[in-house]
């Protein structure tokens, strides 16, 4: 629960002068899962059996299975990469963070310790979003330029080193600018970018929509998980973040329509929401308005929202053109793409670009560049196992509001890569693992009375 907790305080760990941005969770839960993996007595099990024989009587479901051809198919892309530590890091970091997995796997099969980490989550959610606004608020009590300075020498240098802190001094993504208005802050607050942090929300709204929903909290535990659930609404508005407000659409309208044409009440909960997320544009627009005296317009969140059909537009313009960088690579190496961890050399940039955010601002198109279509097709199976597994058991309240989450999330990876960023993917690992456990207990609980009523008879 701890470890939970301390997702998004997480800080790098200052190794070198030339190497401190790996975080601190990196050691702590290989540890956690090295206690984990003892206490099971796994270890005695691999010692009695075969060590082959024994993982592949562990390996029973198909998220393993394909989680493992897709590291595997990242193995082999090395052998095509042109900078191969790049790739290896890369491929350790996802080998860690899916460590989290199988403990969150384990311990939500039991109801107390489950309803305990989702608590946790919704917690990480809130102390995300009070970062934020202290953000917003600091930019109403001092020039925009000095809160820049300001966060990039005392916030990123901690949590994420001095290289990007040196980086996020020049160049960064935490302001909208408009043609004829001053810039706003784009809240992104303790993640490097405004896109992290409007994917960490949407995954933190799942813990909170389902305490919510379920009969766990008493009125005034509502009233504060409504209140919670408002102020994530106004971030991800605040975030600036176009792809989230465009890939919100078709979860949306698909709760929607369950709810008019197919008479599905739950989903009441659902239009309540989409109103709430459309309600937060203008009043997104007067909150920041208020920061750097740009006076009261409330159609700040508007104008960027047309944005997105602004073709001319630079960061649009520029999207575009990584993406038809991205699809001539993949049409020139289509097998294992560049070599995982190797974007920049689809965009003739030097490796290090990876460390200044250079990506194909598209999940896919990322894989498949660097993994080849072999990668992606890996990706996209355990995307649909994931999907396919839950939204057949959607009669669950907890498979339901993931899935309809896990959707926008889906859709999101279609405009950007954040889904890799470190915290995001830590807190993605523990919803779905949770996810996980609910299912396997549910179909245990159905054997059980199973079992008992042949028993009767």
């Amino acid at each position: 629960i701890l470890f939970i907790l301390s997702i998004p305080l997480f800080v790098a760990l200052p190794i070198t002068d030339t190497f401190d941005t790996m975080a601190n969770w990196r050691i702590l839960l290989a540890i956690l899962f090295l206690v984990w993996f003892f206490k099971k007595g796994y270890i005695k099990k691999i010692l009695k059996e075969r060590f082959c024989c024994s993982l592949i009587i562990q390996i029973k479901s198909n998220l393993s299975k394909f989680v493992f051809i897709f590291l595997g198919i990242g193995v082999l892309s090395l052998m095509v990469a042109t900078n191969q530590i790049v790739g290896i890091k890369k491929l350790l970091f996802l080998i860690n963070i899916f460590l989290l997995f199988p403990i969150i796997r384990d311990l939500a099969k039991d109801e107390r310790m489950r309803l305990k980490i989702i608590k946790a989550g919704a917690v990480v959610l809130i102390i995300s979003l009070v970062m934020g606004y202290v953000q917003i608020i600091s930019t109403m009590l001092s020039p925009l330029y000095n809160f820049w300075q300001w966060w990039a020498n005392n916030v990123i240098s901690v949590f994420y080193g001095n290289n990007l802190s040196e980086l996020v001094k020049t160049s960064n993504t935490w302001f909208s600018y408009y043609p004829d208005s001053p810039p706003t802050l784009r809240m992104f607050s303790i993640f490097p970018d405004s896109h992290s942090f409007a994917m960490f929300i949407i995954i933190g709204l799942i813990f909170a929509v389902y305490l919510m929903l379920s009969r766990q909290q008493r009125n005034l535990g509502k009233t504060l998980i409504w209140a919670v659930i408002i102020l994530s609404f106004l971030a991800l508005i605040s975030s600036g973040s176009r792809g989230v407000w465009l890939s919100a659409v078709f979860p949306f309208l698909t709760a929607v329509f369950l709810l008019i044409f197919k008479k599905q009440k739950i989903f009441k909960s659902f239009l309540i929401m989409l109103i709430i997320f459309a309600l937060s544009f203008p009043v997104s627009s007067l909150i920041l308005s208020q920061s750097h005296q740009n006076g009261d317009d409330a159609t700040l969140a508007f104008k960027r929202a047309k944005s997105i059909a602004d073709l001319e537009e630079l960061s649009v313009k520029s999207r575009m053109g990584i993406w038809k960088a991205s699809f001539r690579s993949i049409l020139k190496y289509p097998l294992l793409g560049v070599g995982i961890g190797n974007y920049p050399i689809v965009l003739d940039e030097d490796i290090s670009a990876a460390k200044k955010g250079a990506s194909a601002h598209n999940l896919y198109l990322d894989v498949a560049s660097e993994m080849g279509l072999l990668g992606l097709i890996a990706l996209l199976l355990i995307f649909w196992e994931i999907l396919r597994k839950f939204w057949k058991n959607k009669k669950e309240i907890y498979s339901l509001i993931f899935c309809f989450f896990y959707v926008w999330l889906l859709i999101y990876n279609l405009f950007d890569v954040v889904l890799l960023n470190d915290k995001v993917l830590l807190l993605f690992m523990i919803a779905l693992g949770i996810a996980y456990a609910n299912q396997e207990l549910r179909i245990k609980n159905h054997e059980q009375i199973s079992i008992n009523q042949h028993s009767d008879l």
